[in-house]
């Protein structure tokens, strides 16, 4: 019986192969994710943004309660939930400001916000003031 298994040295240097490849797969994942949260947070907003506008044209005032005046508007506004995690705002990866939408007033006109943040502002590119 001539049994050959594996010498320490040999494991040693494939954990360390595995280590090298997790370190640069690992950030990758994390970039992608942060991306994910981005995208759908201005996609829920921009989809509460066009109920809000929606409400104004029909009724002539802003709504005040999101999940009951938009309701008629959007089929599972009770369900729309910001994700966790990370997203990009104003170009830097951020954790995500709060767990629910709400309304925000801005020029005068009542906008879907996360946070202090409208859709707007979730990008991953940095944004000047004056832009």
């Amino acid at each position: 019986m001539n049994q050959r298994g594996f010498a320490t040295l040999e494991v040693i240097l494939m954990v360390m192969v595995i280590g090298i490849l997790a370190s640069i797969a690992v950030p990758r994942f994390t970039s992608i994710t942060t991306s994910a949260n981005t995208a759908k947070i201005q996609s829920d907003l921009s989809t509460i943004d066009t109920a809000i506008a929606i409400y104004y044209m029909e009724n002539g005032t802003y709504p005040t309660d999101l999940k009951t005046d938009l309701e008629p508007y959007l089929n599972d506004i009770k369900n729309i939930k910001p994700p966790t995690g990370q997203a990009y705002i104003n170009g830097k990866a951020t954790d995500i400001p709060a767990t629910s939408y709400t309304f925000k007033t801005v020029d005068g006109e009542t906008r879907a916000a996360l946070g202090e943040y409208t859709a707007g502002d979730f990008n991953k590119t940095k944004t000047t003031s004056g832009e």
